[in-house]
């Protein structure tokens, strides 16, 4: 490969790895000043202004448990929370984002075996960024679904060359299963799951909203 192609693939590859870090950024640091704030200046949704009314009556020692609650029909204390909407899209857009860096690093070594493989790295990398800078914008049930299939797809495609490799010549035998080939599917399955999660009944008017 050419001096001039190498530093261009080298150029993409910070400059996803920098995108990707600015989109983490923007998704984590609203929540991490939240956290340093004595309470939220202004609940966001109906879970916000339940943990808000919680907040005040344990302070005011006014915190009283139903009766009706307390039935053979009611859930057990120890039974585990649903995540919320909010926190199963912003898992979604974490993981899209590690994902996508994933990718990026792993581009120009592929760049230097073969273009198609480099140019497959560079654009699963800038689609799963541009999804990810998206779905922390604003999320509709499409995107979701788009996530979904777009990540399942890469998913068997990289199965597909760790078991049987790939036809006309590209890959005669299955690649080795790294330890980056296991972290980067473990973030994709993340977003379909996350994705899955949003799509379900009861859920998909919240995300759009």
């Amino acid at each position: 490969m050419s001096t001039g192609a190498g530093m261009l693939a080298h150029t993409v590859h910070y400059a996803l790895v920098v995108g990707g870090l600015l989109t983490l950024a923007v998704v984590l640091l609203p929540h991490a000043l939240d956290r340093l704030r004595p309470e939220p200046l202004a609940p966001r949704d109906q879970h916000d202004l339940r943990v808000l009314e919680l907040r005040h009556a344990v302070a005011a020692g006014t915190l009283t448990v139903p009766r009706s609650t307390l039935t053979p029909a009611a859930a057990p204390i120890s039974a585990p929370l649903r995540p919320s909407a909010g926190s199963a899209l912003q898992l979604a857009v974490v993981a899209s984002g590690a994902a996508a860096a994933i990718h990026a690093g792993a581009g120009p070594g592929h760049l230097d075996e073969q273009a198609v493989f480099g140019g497959f790295f560079v654009a699963a990398a800038l689609a799963q960024l541009a999804w990810a800078a998206l779905a922390a914008t604003r999320c509709t049930p499409r995107l979701l679904l788009a996530g979904a299939l777009g990540n399942a797809a890469i998913l068997a495609l990289w199965l597909t060359t760790r078991t049987w490799g790939l036809p006309l010549g590209l890959m005669p035998q299955p690649e080795a299963v790294g330890v980056w080939d296991l972290a980067c599917a473990g973030w994709e399955l993340l977003v379909v799951a996350s994705c899955a999660h949003l799509l379900g009944p009861g859920r998909r008017t919240a995300v759009a909203s």
